[in-house]
């Protein structure tokens, strides 16, 4: 019995230490110094006919040999006349730029990814500097949010280099503009045939529901970043918020500011459905299993002793529930106390219901 509760301890520590090194990655994330972003990232057109030019710039990167991406924009406001190579790589000596064989989609507000590469054997360029321009005409009037998709950056030693993409889409509440950051590293693959690789997508916002909704596309494991204005959904405690990535609930940091709450996040590669969720506060916080004020390791223990168990409502489980079944322990309300349980206090361990990371 010493040997299993000595076993059943060590099993802990594990899956606190895995969740901890998850969450360094999490952080690590945002030390990349290498970011890709437009600018500006939101323009407004207030006539017909205007001429916007917004450049694709790139900071902090070394090394780069060859680069790509692609940009969505609002198709009711905008249309694309063109896009260009911008003076950055040309430091570094020849380049060839080549653009996707579908060009851009004005009707779906697409430009589809363009690519860039030095030539010969030369160094690859470092620094700070513009990738790329896009020159726009504003068809409508309204705001236009920029969006990068299928981005790729490679050094001179043909290997990837990692970045992140630094986004903004806009919603409006009451003729209030509010922006929704989203850092990712989302990529995409170097020669593939089909446009829209990568990126996010079909941004969504719901008052009602205090949902953001957005699809994922990436060809690698990916972080995400999500950073609310606390005006916007007004959800002021950590407990209220949530996380789902295909309908499963996902694990997550919270971060927060004096005017924003952000969430971190990771997840596999494929295309996901990601929602946000501000519900509001909680009272107390669901991993304090005990109500003690505090989420510890008693907390922790009545989440592994029910670790593996189902409830009486699993298909083709039987009934009656498993014996240590305890639905306390089962934080997601799925049924199954298993890793994501787990990982909900050990997110929270340490904490008393007000604190946040």
């Amino acid at each position: 019995m010493k040997l299993r509760g000595f076993a059943a301890s060590l099993s802990i520590v594990l899956l606190i230490g895995a969740f901890i090194m998850a969450l360094d990655v999490v952080k690590a994330s945002e030390m990349f110094t290498t970011k890709i972003f437009t600018d500006p990232s939101i323009v407004q057109a207030d006539e017909i006919d205007k001429e916007f030019t917004i450049n694709i710039n790139i900071s902090n990167v070394d090394d780069l040999y060859a680069w790509q991406t692609g940009i969505t924009f609002n198709p009711a406001v905008l249309e694309c006349t063109g896009f260009y190579e911008g003076e950055f790589l040309r430091k570094g000596g020849e380049t060839w730029f080549l653009k996707h064989y579908l060009d851009r989609n004005n009707t779906l507000g697409i430009v589809y990814y363009r690519g860039c590469c030095l030539l010969g054997p030369v160094a690859g360029v470092s620094g700070s500097g513009q990738l790329a321009c896009v020159t726009f005409r504003s068809v409508g009037k309204g705001i236009s949010d920029f969006h990068l998709t299928d981005v790729i950056f490679q050094n001179s030693k043909l290997e990837e280099l990692a970045f992140e993409i630094v986004e903004n889409f806009t919603v409006q509440v009451d003729g209030i503009n509010y922006s929704i950051g989203i850092l990712s590293n989302l990529t995409g693959t170097m020669g593939a045939a089909e446009p829209l690789q990568s990126g996010t997508f079909d941004l969504s916002f719901n008052l009602q529901d205090k949902k953001i909704s957005f699809d994922e596309h990436s060809q690698k494991d990916w972080f995400c970043k999500v950073t609310v204005p606390k005006e916007l959904l007004k959800c002021t405690a950590p407990s209220g918020w949530s996380v789902r990535v295909d309908e499963a609930p996902t694990p997550y940091i919270i971060t927060e500011s004096d005017a924003y709450t952000s969430l971190n996040f990771m997840h596999v590669k494929g295309a996901h459905t990601v929602e946000v969720i501000g519900a509001g506060a909680v009272e107390g916080n669901p991993c304090d299993l005990n109500n003690d004020g505090n989420v510890d390791i008693c907390d922790l223990f009545k989440v592994a002793k029910a670790y593996g168990s189902h409830g009486p409502d699993i298909p083709n489980q039987g009934d009656p529930s498993s014996e240590n079944w305890n639905a306390v322990a089962d934080l997601n309300k799925d049924m199954w106390v298993n890793i994501e349980d787990i990982f909900m206090v050990a997110r929270d361990f340490g904490k008393k219901p007000s604190m946040v990371l």
